[in-house]
């Protein structure tokens, strides 16, 4: 696999169900920065535990073995914090009782900014969505298409390589879908900022880069 050192590589991949005898191999791949990987399967076949093993989780019914490198860097056995992976889920987990504003701040903990320097980088961000009359908005103030932008606003903004989408779509209704998913890729394209979706919708991949079947399991 010819892949540059900004890459993210998948290689050498297996999930291994505990109570069984069956495996999953995936095929190797590379996603260079800004590129979107889609990954479409059933309901129930193991893509949601793909991604929270990619993410570095614990998963008890299931291992993982592979080799994972994000941005030119091997993290297979780093803790969650240090792998410059975010993850979006199908039910867009906002803070409920926690403003557009205190959403985003959420995601900038780790990043050492002073109060004042948040506050900049919040408002900055959400003039650039089309969303700065938001910031004091709850997620409930929120339309579906809202929250889905904000949700991956606040992944970004603690500044990832790669992010992981599931079903991220899937709650949406059909025309706002279209239109959240191509605003999505054009998003993390424009940032350059790599990306894994799965879905079990073609129509949720329809726009992505590069695209794989889930492959069935084997003994």
């Amino acid at each position: 696999m010819n892949a540059s050192r900004s890459d993210n590589l998948l290689r050498q991949q297996m999930l291994r169900w505990r109570d069984t005898d069956k495996v999953i191999r995936l095929p190797d791949m590379s996603i260079a920065p800004g590129e979107s990987l889609g990954m479409m399967g059933l309901s129930g076949c193991g893509k949601s535990t793909w991604l929270r093993a990619l993410l570095g989780e614990s998963i008890g019914y299931a291992r993982f073995t592979g080799e994972l490198w994000v941005a030119g860097k091997e993290v297979s056995d780093l803790p969650i914090e240090q792998r410059g992976i975010g993850i979006l889920l199908q039910d867009n987990p906002l803070f409920p009782h926690y403003s557009v504003r205190k959403n985003l701040a959420f995601a900038l903990q780790r990043q050492g900014l002073s109060r004042t320097q948040q506050t900049a980088e919040i408002e900055q961000q959400l003039e650039a969505v089309g969303m700065a009359a938001a910031i004091d908005r709850l997620p409930g103030q929120l339309s579906g298409g809202q929250r889905a932008r904000i949700g991956l606003l606040r992944t970004v903004m603690a500044a990832p390589a790669l992010v992981l989408l599931d079903e991220p779509f899937s709650a949406l209704d059909a025309e706002r879908r279209v239109q959240v998913r191509d605003w999505t890729l054009a998003f993390l394209q424009q940032r350059g900022i790599a990306s894994i979706i799965v879905s079990h919708d073609a129509e949720d991949l329809a726009a992505v880069t590069q695209q794989f079947n889930w492959p069935k399991e084997q003994n």
